[in-house]
């Protein structure tokens, strides 16, 4: 399969705020148990998290996109099936 950079960057993007919350309660545990400063832990949490979710991006894109049009053909399918009951009441 391809690397799908595209939704590397998406899944990158939603995992940030967690990251980025995971990263502070990391460095402030570091910072006050005397383990390294808060810098160094937050970096190291937020940014592993961030990317091992870009990753997962890149090498599941293809699958990411496959299902996103199949529930947008499975929605606009039943929106055209159940279109005559509504005229027709």
């Amino acid at each position: 399969m391809a690397k799908n950079t595209f939704w590397g960057v998406v899944t990158g993007i939603a995992a940030t705020p967690v990251a980025i919350a995971a990263g502070v309660a990391r460095g402030a545990y570091d910072a006050a148990s005397g383990n390294g400063s808060f810098a160094e832990g937050a970096e190291r949490t937020a940014g592993g998290m961030i990317k091992g979710a870009q990753h997962f991006g890149e090498e599941h894109g293809d699958l990411m996109t496959k299902g996103i049009i199949t529930g947008a053909a499975a929605a606009l399918g039943g929106k055209i099936i159940n279109w005559p009951r509504r005229i027709f009441r």
